[in-house]
């Protein structure tokens, strides 16, 4: 069968983002589930990101690439290049335009839990 059912804790790649600068406060970890070393998707690239309280992602963008996000578990804000914020909560999907600036940032008391896609295949943020 060439479908594929992925657990993220077990079947994805995890990284570790912003470790190297913790005074940021943009640590998160990320499960990298769909793409092409992982399944061979040719179009999309998708996982999961977990956000401890307070913590954040660096403002990065996808060159090429649009986001879609869905928040499984907790709450925060995106913020754009400008600094302009929108609240965001369990259950709300966001859409990010093609190489829209973008930082999200969890403002809760509980983990965040990101589900995002890009497409095309995009690059995860160096840091």
């Amino acid at each position: 069968m060439n479908i594929k059912v992925l657990d993220p804790f077990k079947d994805g790649k995890e990284l570790w983002l912003g470790l190297d600068k913790p005074e940021l406060n943009q640590i998160r970890k990320v499960f990298q589930l769909i793409t092409p070393e992982t399944v061979g998707s040719k179009h999309i690239m998708a996982g999961l990101t977990i956000f401890a309280p307070g913590e954040a992602s660096s403002l990065h963008n996808h060159p090429g690439s649009e986001e879609l996000d869905v928040v499984i578990k907790g709450s925060g804000e995106v913020v754009d290049a400008h600094g302009n914020r929108r609240p965001f909560k369990e259950g709300d999907y966001m859409f990010i335009p093609e190489g829209e600036y973008h930082q999200h940032v969890n403002t809760g008391n509980e983990p965040l839990w990101l589900l995002w896609c890009y497409s095309p295949q995009g690059n995860l943020p160096k840091d």
